[in-house]
Formats: C-alpha cells, sequence, structure tokens
C-alpha cells in the first residue's frame, strides 16, 4: 500500500471514530436536560473543538512521519 492510500485510509478511520464521538454526544441527551448534546455549545466551544481538532491530525501526521 503506498503512502497516499496510507493516509486516506488514516484520515477515513479517523473521521468515522469523530463521527461516532459527536453522534455519542448528540444521542446523549436526558430529556430532563434543558439543552440537550450539542445545542448547548456556542460560538466558542466550536472555535475550541475546531483548535483541537486540527491538534489531533497534526499530531497524528507527526506520529506517521516519525
Amino acid at each position: 500500500m503506498n503512502h497516499r492510500t496510507k493516509s486516506i485510509v488514516v484520515g477515513l478511520l479517523a473521521g468515522a471514530l469523530l463521527g461516532a464521538a459527536f453522534g455519542w454526544v448528540v444521542g446523549d441527551d436526558d430529556p430532563n436536560e434543558e439543552m440537550p448534546g450539542l445545542a448547548a455549545l456556542g460560538p466558542g466551544d466550536y472555535f475550541q473543538l475546531g483548535i483541537s481538532i486540527l491538534t489531533l491530525a497534526r499530531q497524528f501526521g507527526n506520529m506517521i512521519r516519525g
């Protein structure tokens, strides 16, 4: 398997795991809560989450490069 194919597979798996985590957060709502799941997040939280995802991707890239 060449380098590009490995990168695509790793990205696909990482995206699937991230999507599953978001689904878990959204699906884990309590009917007694006022703002369940992702609805409780504000704009600053989304910005912080985006930066965290980019940092995680950079760390994965550094691990793969060695």
